[in-house]
């Protein structure tokens, strides 16, 4: 008889952690984009908006339910001096651990606002 394989429970910043690619601050879900172009600046504003919304989707499908607003955490020019790292972020709880689903923030959510 085969016996179930026992994983030690995480906390919900190491799910975090474990389940974003780019890296976690806490229960923040971090995605960054490497982009060619026009300096975006360390200004928020309309620009953001498609990385913003690519930022909840990875969250999804990376197992994480958003809360709230990603926010712009700023950009820093490559060693190619041509390109820039875009850096945004989300306020996440595990899929697993979530006992209010229906509060999760989506994409859908953001465009039905004129957020998108």
């Amino acid at each position: 008889m085969a016996t179930a394989k026992k994983t030690a429970a995480k906390t919900p910043e190491a799910e975090v952690a474990a389940r974003s690619a780019d890296g976690a601050e806490g229960t923040r879900h971090v995605k960054e984009f490497v982009v060619l172009g026009p300096n975006f600046g360390d200004e928020d504003g309309p620009g953001h908006e498609p990385n913003k919304l690519a930022t909840l989707q990875e969250a999804i499908q990376r197992g994480l339910h958003p809360r709230g607003d990603v926010s712009f955490d700023g950009c820093e020019t490559q060693h190619d001096g041509v390109s820039q790292l875009l850096r945004y972020s989300v306020e996440v709880v595990p899929a697993v651990v979530d006992s209010e689903a229906e509060k999760t923030t989506t994409p859908r959510d953001k465009i039905e606002n004129g957020e998108g």
